[in-house]
């Protein structure tokens, strides 16, 4: 590990603030005892640095300046009802920062000497915890990468590549206006107002989603609310799904989605590509002039009676129908609503039902 001088004589400097102990001993309801330890780590970045944070039991919070460094403020809490207790959470955990190449990293360690007296566990109604929060004050033009584990997740605007791992955690962000955004949230949350490009990794969580450009979504287990999208690749599985506007082509495949619905088909979408299993489809189509292909497996079809439709293939109406001897389970309709010269919509469903309303 080298010193603070090395860091110096190579143009990057590191100044860390530790051991600033704000021993608060507050006797809480419980009779519980709160101990704060304080880290301030700062970096001088040019163009070339990145940034990786890694942290567990906290907050991350990261803002944007026009200076040319970074900082990093890490407040520690521990809880416990004595204070040796206390003060063996707060010797547990380590603030470890290095520099590889052109990233710089700053990693929470949590009993990293494996002390088999040190445990989180309540007994006799203990109140104990250990809470670990980082603000990240730094360039808008420095990518970043965020690992975060039982805690909060916030940026509220950043343009630079940004990856996020969150883990049972929040994430939560108000502009990502760069072109490379990865976002990975399992067993959480994610609210995200605008995000101009990226790809989404959602799991067992919710996703609410405002505005976005162009997206490629994995969303399992949860639920998806998207109010407006230029154009979606995304693969739903086990997750219901609400899109209410999108406004260009797009491919999604649904699996046991339970219900998927677009509330507004806009005439700039050329194509919108659905392939369903195990789950309902409601497209509008009462404001289009639109081509469509469907077919349906073990299924049903429904289309709005009071518009304009031209079928060129009904299965519903075929004449050899009355000669066969069981049911047709695989029909396919296509056709057009008005004109026809809007959005081509094509639906491969099985065991679920497709409705053009």
């Amino acid at each position: 590990m080298q010193t603070i001088n090395s860091y110096k004589s190579s143009g990057y400097w590191m100044i860390v603030i530790g051991l600033l102990f704000t021993l608060t001993a507050r006797a809480e309801e419980y009779g519980s005892i709160e101990k704060k330890k304080s880290v301030i780590k700062m970096y001088d970045v040019s163009a070339k640095e990145t940034l990786l944070i890694d942290n567990q039991f906290g907050q991350v919070k990261v803002n944007l300046w026009d200076k040319s460094e970074i900082r990093v403020d890490i407040s520690i809490t521990a809880n416990a009802n004595n204070e040796d207790r206390v003060q063996q959470y707060l010797d547990g955990v380590m603030i470890e920062d290095k520099k590889d190449g052109n990233q710089i990293s700053i990693h929470t360690l949590i009993n990293k000497n494996g002390n088999s007296n040190w445990s989180w566990k309540n007994n006799n109604g203990e109140k104990n915890f250990v809470q670990i929060d980082y603000t990240v004050s730094m360039p808008k033009n420095t990518p970043l990468t965020v690992k975060n584990r039982f805690g909060a997740t916030n940026i509220p605007y950043f343009k630079a590549p940004l990856v996020i791992e969150s883990k049972y955690g929040s994430f939560n962000a108000t502009d990502l206006s760069g072109s490379k955004n990865d976002i990975d949230v399992a067993y959480g949350k994610a609210e995200i107002q605008h995000m101009s490009n990226g790809n989404l990794d959602i799991a067992y969580s919710t996703l609410e989603l405002d505005k976005a450009g162009s997206v490629v979504l994995s969303n399992k287990f949860g639920k998806m609310k998207i109010g407006e999208v230029e154009t979606l690749d995304g693969q739903i599985s086990y997750s219901g799904g609400r899109i209410g506007n999108l406004k260009g082509s797009s491919k999604i495949k649904l699996s046991f989605s339970g219900g998927f619905r677009i509330d507004q088909l806009n005439e700039s979408a050329e194509n919108v590509d659905i392939q369903a299993s195990y789950s309902s489809v409601t497209i509008p189509m009462e404001n289009n002039d639109c081509n469509f292909d469907v077919t349906v497996s073990y299924g049903g079809f429904k289309y709005p009676g009071d518009r304009k439709v031209s079928f060129t293939q009904n299965d519903d109406e075929r004449k050899d129908d009355a000669n066969r001897h069981s049911p047709r389970m695989t029909k396919q309709y296509v056709g057009k609503f008005g004109n026809g010269s809007g959005t081509k919509v094509k639906i491969v469903s099985k065991y679920g039902e497709v409705n053009l309303r």
